[in-house]
């Protein structure tokens, strides 16, 4: 049989004649020993013997089909692995379908939990959010038209909405958003009002008072959602132009231009001054340059009779404090938040009339939470406390469970559900209790508190 390999004197390694330099570098002169082919059936060292008559590909296609047979035999068998953990977000058992506990009657029915989040359980904080490096949306770095910047950067803008009032957030990651943490202060949850009118709801994940900021995470984002990158207060210019969007006044999608008037130091904390409009309203909104980067997060107008006197928190102060790095507070326990307060007329009627008006709208939004709990109040006198309702002192049947409430009367079937009503008539107790110490700080009259309440349905001696 003729030789169709040769043995590399270097390495003693088989190199087919059709190769001229071994593996290890050595050239073939045709000195070398010459060796043929093995029989089929011999083993050349460092190979793997083949069985006969089975081809690689017959091989594979057996590999596969016994494989696919163990996973049928595995999925017909019962499951014998622990059930996973439940996520951290609180599941209520007592929903319309659940099964009661043991010792319930079978027969009974436990009545629905209202769909509102701001009336659960608070859930454990994600951890910090890494982002990205800044970037500048314009690939040609240079600045955009004032109406591409606008349009570009709108449906990154939405309405954030709280129990206490409205302010202006934007989009830094598709399930992330930056506000001010007075327009989230006391709220773990929030309503989420995107440029389209959509309204999705969002939590509370990070706080910084020092800095006047807060993060806000949703999961109800929709595809595609649009965001604003963060560049950082140093790269202002005295004299260059800003832009602020946001919700003055609750008119959403709101647009204002201005210059840089100057960069300030409150402690550790860089604030950009600006002549741009900023008023009630657009706390927390987006201060954007001609490339549209966030520069900085509007914070508000300096009180009294200043005008053109805008400020926002430096956008690199966002980034520290979304990445989990410390901050340093501001010098002599000083807040950038300390410097601003909401436009309003001066003296005390005019911040009589602004706490009024502040405390009204509190109502509204509580009395809309109050009537998601009337609809459960009903079901539960019904079916589980066998239509007897306790009396109370207020305007709402509920009110009850913070009073002389007796829970021994309670269907053991209902006790879940028992225990998170309270919870949550006791929170919103305490919110109201809150609001009105505001009121009566402000200077608005007993009297004239009490008869909003009366308005809204939602007196009671605990206030």
């Amino acid at each position: 049989m003729p030789a169709s390999a040769w043995i590399c004197p270097s390495c003693d390694r088989r190199v087919p004649r059709t190769v001229d330099v071994c593996r290890c570098g050595h050239d073939w002169t045709g000195s070398e020993e010459a060796v043929a082919d093995p029989p089929r059936d011999t083993v050349v060292p460092g190979e793997a013997r083949k069985p006969k008559g089975l081809s690689t590909a017959a091989a594979a296609g057996a590999v596969v089909l016994i494989g696919a047979v163990i996973a049928f035999v595995a999925l017909g068998q019962p499951s014998r692995s622990v059930p996973s953990a439940q996520p951290a977000t609180i599941q209520v058992s007592n929903s319309p379908g659940a099964t009661p506990p043991a010792a319930a009657d079978p027969g009974s029915r436990v009545p629905q939990w209202p769909t509102d989040p701001t009336l659960w359980k608070e859930s454990p904080l994600p951890a910090p959010l890494a982002l990205s490096p800044v970037s500048v949306p314009s690939a040609s770095g240079r600045p955009w038209s004032l109406e591409d910047v606008i349009s570009t950067s709108l449906p990154a803008v939405v309405l954030v909405e709280t129990p206490d009032g409205r302010g202006t957030g934007f989009f830094v990651t598709p399930d992330t958003l930056i506000t001010n943490a007075h327009v989230v202060e006391g709220n773990a949850y929030v309503t989420i009002k995107l440029s389209t009118g959509e309204a999705i709801t969002g939590r509370v994940m990070q706080r910084s008072d020092d800095l006047d900021l807060a993060a806000i995470r949703t999961s109800d984002s929709p595809p595609g959602q649009a965001t604003l990158p963060l560049a950082s207060s140093r790269e202002a210019r005295i004299g260059g132009e800003v832009i602020a969007i946001g919700s003055p006044l609750g008119l959403q999608n709101t647009v204002t231009r201005g210059i840089v008037s100057a960069l300030r130091q409150v402690g550790a904390v860089v604030l950009v001054q600006t002549d741009a409009a900023i008023n009630p309203g657009n706390s927390g909104g987006p201060l954007l340059d001609r490339s549209g980067r966030v520069l900085a997060v509007a914070t508000m107008r300096m009180a009294g009779r200043a005008e053109s006197l805008g400020f926002g928190v430096g956008a690199e102060h966002v980034r520290a404090m979304l990445e989990g790095r410390s901050q340093q507070q501001s010098a002599q326990g000083q807040r950038p938040a300390d410097l601003f307060a909401p436009g309003r007329a001066e003296g005390a009627d005019g911040e009589r009339e602004t706490g009024e008006a502040v405390y009204e709208r509190i109502l509204v939004e509580a009395a809309k939470r109050a009537d998601q709990l009337d609809a459960s109040w009903t079901d539960f006198v019904t079916d589980c406390l066998s239509g007897r309702a306790p009396s109370t002192r207020g305007d709402r049947g509920w009110y009850a469970m913070w009073e002389r409430f007796d829970d021994t009367k309670v269907s053991p079937a209902c006790t879940r559900f028992f225990a998170d009503f309270k919870m949550a008539s006791k929170e919103f107790e305490r919110r109201m209790i809150e609001s009105a110490d505001r009121a009566r700080a402000a200077g608005v009259y007993p009297g004239v508190c009490r008869q909003l309440r009366q308005r809204h349905r939602l007196d009671s001696p605990s206030w």
